[in-house]
């Protein structure tokens, strides 16, 4: 019985430990730095100095109260990268042409903002392909789910995306399968994507001897359904951008891009989705897509501006948390390892004198 006892307290620990020091380190990291990060990163006065106040404060209670892991370390790293702009509206409204837009490079050097677009709409036709994405496709799924009417008859082993659309469509529980088999792939993808691109790596890799003029970098994902996708969508971008026109015009330019469909059909494509306007009231910034292309260039290059403003004015972010808390840990470490060696020196002093 006493056996059973301590075998049980020994799981015990064991399971406090490796929730401690392994499973929790990680994503506790993100979450801090990720909130941090947002708070720190608007322009107010003296805003370096209250954004280095609170990344200290932050910094020194995170390796006072909850770990000296390096995971953690990993994960504030990590975090900090995670800092997405998303971009959304209804569909036809104008997404990818202003996507588009954010994305030029002028070779002005007045230019400082380098916008990287993530395609959701692109990753969503990529997963559908039998051998593009090896194990992230769906491709056999949908079809085991809906059946081979869903093929191309003109590109054999493939989907073809609008009778897959026309099913779900009129199928509010087919569009919710739909969801539940791409959603998960698509949103794995996405934050890969979102990560490496926010950590920038490439930069680092680049010939030592090639030089660029600095530009502040912004993470942007072009994603139709963002608010359709709930709370966690909202949570995961901290500046939102709603593309939006009037309905009639939305109807006109999606039956004009889809010949093919019936204006009934493209009713129920704009009805599937939250109405556009109750996008705009959430946005933080609004882009009217009402006039010519010229009128949408100059509200495109406004936003910009005051989006990579937001998002990436270094100037006023202060010292970056990741070093700041790995300052501290080695402060710690350095405490730990020289208490250590007075003890080891004590010990052999004792044993001289003896």
């Amino acid at each position: 019985h006493v056996n059973s006892k301590s075998k049980q307290a020994m799981s015990s620990s064991y399971l406090t430990w490796a929730l401690t020091e392994i499973v929790l380190p990680l994503p506790l990291g993100i979450i801090i730095a990720a909130v941090t990060e947002r708070l720190t990163r608007r322009s107010r006065p003296y805003a370096r100095l209250d954004n280095n106040v609170t990344k200290l404060s932050v910094a020194f209670v995170c390796v006072s109260y909850f770990s000296y892991n390096f995971l953690f370390l990993v994960g504030v790293i990590i975090g900090t990268a995670m800092q997405p702009v998303g971009l959304t509206g209804g569909i036809s409204t104008g997404k990818s042409t202003v996507a588009s837009i954010l994305q030029q490079q002028s070779s002005s050097d007045n230019q400082d903002e380098e916008f990287v677009i993530i395609d959701v709409d692109g990753i969503a036709h990529d997963i559908l392909l039998p051998n593009k994405l090896g194990r992230d496709s769906v491709y056999n799924q949908l079809v085991t789910e809906f059946g081979k009417d869903i093929l191309s008859t003109e590109e054999k082993g493939t989907i073809d995306r609008r009778k897959l659309g026309d099913i779900v469509f009129r199928d509010v529980q087919k569009r919710r399968k739909l969801n539940s088999i791409t959603h998960p792939k698509i949103i794995k993808i996405m934050l890969k994507r979102i990560l490496l691109e926010g950590l920038n790596l490439k930069n680092y890799s680049s010939p030592s001897g090639k030089t660029t003029k600095h530009r502040r970098r912004v993470v942007c994902v072009d994603i139709p359904l963002l608010f359709e996708g709930g709370l966690p969508m909202r949570l995961l971008f901290g500046t939102i951008i709603v593309v939006a026109c009037k309905p009639d015009l939305q109807l006109e330019r999606l039956h004009k891009r889809n010949p093919d469909l019936t204006l009934e059909q493209c009713r129920q494509r704009i009805a599937s989705q939250i109405p556009v306007e109750k996008k705009a009231a959430k946005a933080h910034f609004v882009i009217r897509n009402d006039e010519d292309l010229t009128s949408l260039k100059n509200q495109v290059n406004v936003t910009k501006a005051e989006v990579a403003e937001k998002v990436s004015r270094k100037q006023h972010r202060g010292a970056e948390l990741a070093w700041i808390i790995f300052g501290l840990m080695s402060i710690h470490w350095l405490k730990t390892y020289t208490i250590l060696l007075d003890v080891e020196l004590l010990h052999v002093f004792i044993r001289a004198i003896r």
